[in-house]
């Protein structure tokens, strides 16, 4: 869960990021979105699902959001898909 806060800003306020957490378990990422435990890591598990209507005059956009911790997507998530209809990831991997 992506938590917002509130702060006044040269006599306005708005809202920014204030800490992640995890919607299965509850666990707080340490940098941001980044769920790594080390600082030249990064882990991002953000399942999302995006909906877009464009028309000629403008559009609109409705972004569904879960925020999920690494271990609660092995354990749980990546375990449910799996044994579901024996469901398989895609799997990439870069080097730089």
């Amino acid at each position: 869960m992506k938590h917002m806060k509130t702060v006044l800003i040269l006599e306005h306020t708005e809202e920014v990021f204030d800490k992640l957490t995890c919607d299965v378990c509850g666990a707080e990422s340490l940098w941001d979105e980044n769920w790594s435990d080390k600082e030249h890591e990064k882990i991002n598990t953000t399942i999302s699902m995006e909906e877009e209507e464009s028309l000629p005059s403008g559009g609109s956009a409705k972004i569904t959001q879960y925020h999920i911790c690494p271990s609660c997507f092995k354990t749980h998530l990546a375990k449910w898909l799996e044994s579901h209809r024996k469901a398989q990831p895609t799997v990439a991997s870069s080097l730089w």
